[in-house]
């Protein structure tokens, strides 16, 4: 069996390994129940008495102790006895036990007997199939044992498993359970453990995998010496046995995600590949094809450390490619796996090769299609395809695999029918395969600061062959719907138990919210609309809170990531994109079941850029926020388009909330920026939407302050602009706001503002008749005007009338087809009474 080694890849860094084997580590308690071994050395390796006792002896002690509850002292009985049960009392008795022991003297009672005849209870744990030793567990709990006597424990489960081959799975899931639960362990098994790995028994393989990992964490340096120091030995051996040889690269293929260093200097010796390539040697020659399969997967698992894939193309790449050519599929299948890991180094050596990525996938493809596959080469073959899909030729024939794109989903929905059986490398692959085929160019890309320096540091590594350039984006985008509206992908993706569960690690996460994200950039609002049903806007905002701070300075509330992990940076951006992008597409009021709107409002702040009002006055934030400066104009833009339509909402409550979260410290330098027009633009339209809050109001119409009047100056500018689209929004704003009175007399008591506003009005009225959606509003702009001389100067309404270019701009209205400006003119001229 292979310990999967998975590695966290993805398009755009194809050349960097990280493995996720040790996932497994934070999946303990779905291992507990392993292993069959063979033989056991006999000298305790403790030097701990482990006598054992007899059942007669049990009995006595059973019998000496003063147990009150008399139906645990029944219990007890049924517990030592060797009565035949069947699975239903088993089950039943080891229900009532565990009831019982949690009481404080029956607990005492257990302990007593631990102490005394560890052995015999131990054995009796088999009975009623306690296979993760609770009963112990909660003998222990409440009283304290010494070390010598979980030793003592440690040391009689060894015994069992050495006298009792049968039950030696048990016994094992026992130990490390026990492991688990008293955060002691003993390296020195280990030695035992590990002659067990014949590579045919998966159940012992996976428990001393979980053992060695559950070692290594509570004893790291004991525990890898005896790592090294038991391969230096096999390896030291110039005449291995078959089984001596299985046993040896078995473990160091197992051992490579755990302990790298290690292993690599293992793998790298001469004498291990001298063992390597006598093997090959002879299954060159027709004998022992049965070490093709071990001796390839221990190439695979060294791909995690590069020196070693070179090594290895340098070594083993003609039998590799061989190998490739074998009848017998599941060689092809790790043989296709493996050298997809090592493509990069195969491409950059210029080894000359018939094979190609689509050959490799082909092989693989063919495999996952076929529906008596063994799962364990399944998924093998559902790695190799996640790393071959960073090609391009390989993501268009899998695209164009209509059966594969079902069995794919098929399979990982299947991942996580059952929450105590997850296949979590599986899904992992799964998911990497679906964002790597979901990919599109994206102008972010081309903008990102991020992505320039990605590109200047993989300048120095090889081409990886995955030039996006080559594949049709729309045809992408018409693949990304069909997988959204019709397959329902973020609706398979979000009823899956494990991608979120705490026990498993971030990586499948990551490519979820890549998922989202490639599928976020298509800008038809349908695709938007049905990412936000399926649940895609939820996820995206689980993700964002689940690794972000939010940190308060005042009344201001900024999102930063609460992790160093490059990885989770990047997402976290891409999680912030999708947020935007779908906000901007849907009504925010009926979107936000799950969360209130105002969680949103810190991410989508993120894209907006490094806060210029904080920047220069705290450098522990400035060096929390340093990823900001890598945010695009597109990334500005759909933020603000995302604002606006979250501030079209009816909450006045919220749009203060807008305004004291943006205006000082984004808004009123990007309403001034001739930067870019879109930003200029989109930040109007927000203000225009949040212009009828006095909040707002006053930022622009209190004229005492010195900055207001700057604001109100550029804002009249702006409404006589060349473009017709800011022109609308500017005097849509300022028809909003002279609807109060207030600032309508703040304006006409200002000679100077009453007068250029007059001018432009009429301008506007004269030439621009034909722009409706400037006009209507223009229309109520000067009537609110003429209402306010009308209230406050009477001088101003004999000026009015005797304007001779406000007539010629109401008579042309007057001249439009357009009824409703009509009106309202008909109104202004009653008012001024041009002469």
């Amino acid at each position: 069996m292979m310990i999967n080694t998975f590695v966290v890849i993805s398009s755009n860094q194809s050349d960097k390994f990280f493995f996720l084997s040790c996932c497994h580590f934070f999946l303990l308690p779905f291992f507990f129940s392993f292993i069959r071994p063979s033989s056991w050395f006999d000298v305790s390796a403790t030097g701990v008495d482990t006598k054992i006792m007899s059942e007669e002896q049990l009995n006595q002690k059973i019998e000496s102790l003063s147990i009150k509850d008399g139906e645990f002292s029944e219990l007890l009985n049924k517990f030592k006895s060797n009565d035949g049960l069947s699975k239903e009392d088993k089950t039943e008795l080891y229900n009532q036990l565990l009831a019982k022991s949690q009481i404080p003297d029956n607990s005492k009672i257990l302990y007593e007997l631990l102490l005394d005849t560890p052995m015999e209870f131990l054995k009796c744990l088999y009975k009623v199939n306690d296979k993760s030793g609770n009963l112990i567990v909660n003998a222990l709990a409440q009283n304290k044992p010494s070390n010598d006597l979980i030793q003592n424990l440690f040391s009689n489960l060894r015994i069992i498993i050495k006298s009792d081959n049968t039950d030696a799975a048990f016994y094992l899931g026992v130990y490390s359970s026990l492991i688990t639960h008293l955060k002691l362990s003993n390296p020195q098994h280990l030695n035992l453990f590990l002659t067990y790995i014949d590579g045919k028994d998966k159940e012992i393989q996976q428990a001393v995998f979980v053992l060695i990992i559950q070692n290594l964490k509570l004893q790291r340096e004991e525990t890898s010496n005896i790592i090294k120091d038991y391969l230096d030995v096999q390896m030291d051996d110039t005449s291995l046995t078959y089984n001596g040889f299985l046993n040896f690269i078995t473990i160091l293929e197992m051992c490579f995600p755990i302990v790298p260093d290690i292993c690599t200097i293992i793998y790298q010796d001469d004498k291990t590949t001298r063992h390597l390539l006598d093997r090959i040697s002879s299954i060159t020659e027709g004998n022992n094809t049965t070490f093709s399969i071990p001796m390839i997967k221990l190439i695979d698992s060294s791909c995690i450390v590069e020196n070693c894939r070179n090594y290895s193309v340098s070594n083993f790449f003609t039998f590799l490619s061989q190998s490739f050519e074998s009848s017998n599929t599941e060689i092809q299948v790790v043989s296709s796996l493996a050298l997809a890991k090592l493509w990069k180094v195969v491409q950059f050596e210029k080894k000359k090769t018939e094979i190609t990525t689509v050959n490799l996938a082909t092989v693989l493809i063919d495999y996952v299609k076929q529906s008596e596959s063994d799962p364990n080469y399944v998924e093998l073959s559902i790695e190799g395809l996640m790393y071959l899909s960073l090609y391009w030729e390989v993501r268009n024939l899998i695209r164009m695999d209509v059966l594969l794109i079902e069995v794919l989903l098929t399979k990982l929905e299947e991942t996580s029918i059952d929450s105590t059986h997850m296949h979590t490398s599986l899904q992992y692959g799964l998911l990497s395969i679906i964002s790597n085929i979901t990919k599109v160019e994206d102008v972010n890309d081309r903008e990102s600061n991020m992505n320039t320096k990605r590109k200047l540091k993989n300048m120095a590594t090889p081409k990886d062959g995955s030039d996006s350039d080559e594949e049709n984006q729309e045809g992408i985008k018409l693949f990304n719907r069909e997988l959204l509206n019709e397959d329902k992908i973020i609706s398979k993706i979000s009823t899956l138990k494990s991608y979120k569960s705490s026990a498993t690690s971030n990586n499948s996460l990551n490519e979820v919210i890549k998922i989202i994200y490639h599928l976020s950039t298509d800008q038809q609002k349908s695709t938007r609309v049905e990412l936000v049903k399926q649940g895609g806007l939820n996820i995206a905002l689980n993700y964002l809170i689940g690794f972000s701070d939010i940190i308060k300075k005042g009344n201001l509330a900024y999102a930063v990531p609460n992790t160093k992990d490059s990885n989770i940076i990047e997402c976290r951006i891409f999680a912030d994109r999708s947020l935007a992008r779908m906000l901007i597409s849907v009504d925010p009021k009926i979107s936000f079941t799950k969360y209130d709107i105002h969680t949103a409002i810190p991410f989508l702040k993120e894209l907006l850029g490094p806060d210029i009002s904080q920047y220069q006055t705290d450098e522990e934030f400035n060096s929390k926020t340093n990823y900001l400066e890598d945010m695009t104009l597109l990334d500005r833009f759909e933020s603000l388009l995302s604002l606006t339509n979250i501030s079209a909402m009816e909450n006045s409550e919220l749009k203060k909330f807008l305004i004291q979260q943006f205006f000082e410290s984004y808004l009123d330098n990007f309403i001034s920026s001739s930067e870019n027009f879109k930003i200029q633009k989109s930040s109007w339209e927000l203000i225009a939407n949040l212009i009828n809050e006095p909040l707002m109001l006053a930022k622009f119409f209190n004229l005492e302050i010195k900055s207001n009047f700057k604001r109100l100056d550029l804002l009249i500018k702006l409404f006589n602009s060349n473009n017709i689209d800011l022109q609308i929004v500017i005097s849509g704003l300022l028809a909003n706001a002279t609807e109060f009175d207030m600032i309508s007399e703040v304006l006409v008591s200002n000679n100077d503002i009453f007068n250029e506003l007059i001018n432009i009005i009429s301008e506007i009225l004269t030439n621009q008749s034909n722009e409706i959606n400037l006009i209507l509003p223009t229309c109520y702009i000067l009537i609110n005007l003429v209402y306010a001389a009308a209230n406050t100067n009477q001088e101003l309404l004999i000026k009015l009338s005797t304007n001779s270019k406000l007539k010629s701009g109401c008579t042309s209205i007057l001249k439009s087809s357009q009824n409703e400006p009509k009106e309202i003119i008909m109104e202004v001229i009653k008012m001024c009474r041009f002469k």
